[in-house]
């Protein structure tokens, strides 16, 4: 999240051309999600069988599966990041992008290529050390990518404490030297052994078995934000096309900046409900698996919703902090108030989807967000953005209500209690 504000604040600080650089770092972090999507998948795979592993005490079975998924990970990864440095001009095109801010997209593309197997390695790593119940590993290696990540940004980008002034480069380069420290750090964590989870290099070889269960676990996992991403992606696609002035770009990826502080707070507790579902389970105690997610939405909704307050309220104070142009920051402050509406419904979504998922139970959540996703957010976005052109605002409305019923959805399946009897 902070290497997000990091690189969005720098890029609507620049002399010149803010909004068009604050519309391709916002639309180039799609790409990004789409990598990381593939790393999701292992990772859902991962975390439910590390998590019934170690309540089971079949540590030996959990390091295998860790050794398993860097190896797939580090592998996609590689041929993910050479794809990304051959195919960034047309990946760049595809964004619907004009002008500078398709320049500021290809070239931020290109810098960032090499840093992709090492994002993927990080969130996999991250993945099986919080299966194991170790976050606070993953917690202050992200705080490391952060510091790194603000000391060369900020110095490459303004040409601070001794560095070379770089401008917009200066923003990816930065990025790059954080998230390759990241990779890197998490494998050698993962190498010394840490919560009771350990990274041997002779497991690296392939295990078809392991192999075929982290897939059959992560892929519909995998295939559901592969959905959403491709809704959103359609969502950015619609809104830079009809943008020529790119302020509406700009705005709607400071929305989503602000909106993080609240749902990647959700996420957080959804880790730990993950987790700690996965882990009840193993011991056979579905009824502590049922209180982990209840306390679970009492903590990481209880915060959503009271930052959903702030957003409706307050929501002009970071959308400024976040961009020195006022139609840009007006129109953010705009959409942030809309979204502040959705946020409890949002938690059940993001809490009850990693209760499920630590369970095993990744083919309901698919199969709700195809519902809502494919009906709600991309017809609805296809409606009023493409057909009816009523504008930003109009879009943020149709996400927040689809945000709202996909987290009734969920909810209702978790109430339903299928996944207590999941085989992982």
């Amino acid at each position: 999240m902070m290497v997000g504000w990091n690189d969005t604040y720098l890029a609507n600080h620049l002399p010149s051309d803010t909004a068009a650089a604050g519309a391709a770092v916002g639309t180039i972090q799609y790409f990004f999600w789409f990598t990381g999507l593939v790393a999701g998948a292992v990772a859902a795979g991962s975390t439910a069988i590390i998590a019934r592993a170690i309540g089971a005490k079949h540590r030996s079975l959990a390091n295998s599966i860790c050794a398993q998924s860097i190896l797939f990970t580090a592998i996609i990864g590689g041929i993910f990041g050479l794809a990304t440095l051959v195919f960034a001009a047309p990946m760049a095109k595809l964004t619907g992008l004009h002008g500078s801010a398709y320049d500021f997209a290809f070239v931020y593309l290109r810098l960032l290529s090499p840093s992709v197997p090492f994002v993927l390695v990080m969130i996999v790593a991250n993945a099986c050390l919080r299966g194991a119940g170790d976050t606070l590993s993953p917690a202050i290696a992200m705080i490391i990518v952060d510091l790194i990540n603000i000391f060369f940004s900020w110095g490459l980008t303004r040409g601070l404490w001794g560095m070379p002034k770089l401008g917009f480069n200066g923003i990816a380069i930065g990025t790059i030297i954080a998230y390759i420290a990241g990779g890197i750090i998490q494998l050698v964590v993962l190498i010394v052994g840490r919560g009771g989870i350990r990274l041997y290099l002779h497991r690296l070889r392939p295990h078809w078995h392991n192999l075929q269960r982290i897939v059959r676990i992560g892929l519909p996992s995998g295939a559901g934000d592969l959905l959403n991403f491709g809704a959103n992606f359609v969502l950015i696609m619609v809104i830079n096309s009809t943008d020529p002035t790119n302020v509406a770009s700009a705005a709607h990826n400071i929305a989503i900046r602000v909106e993080s502080l609240s749902y990647m707070t959700g996420f957080a507790v959804a880790v730990a409900a993950t987790t700690m579902v996965g882990q009840s389970l193993g011991m056979r105690d579905p009824k502590r698996a049922t209180r982990v997610a209840y306390l679970a939405y009492l903590l990481g909704g209880g915060f959503m919703t009271f930052a959903g307050l702030c957003f409706i309220f307050l929501g002009h104070y970071p959308a400024a902090f976040l961009s020195a142009d006022p139609s840009v920051r007006n129109l953010a402050a705009r959409c942030l108030l809309i979204t502040g509406f959705c946020q409890s419904g949002f938690a059940a979504a993001i809490i009850f989807s990693g209760a499920l998922r630590g369970a095993g139970d990744t083919m309901s959540v698919m199969i709700m967000s195809l519902i809502s996703v494919i009906l709600l957010r991309l017809g609805g976005v296809l409606v009023v953005g493409l057909w009816l052109h009523m504008g930003l605002a109009a879009i943020w409305v149709v996400l927040a209500s689809e945000l709202f019923i996909r987290g009734c959805l969920i909810y209702s399946r978790f109430l339903q209690g299928g996944w207590k009897h999941v085989e992982v």
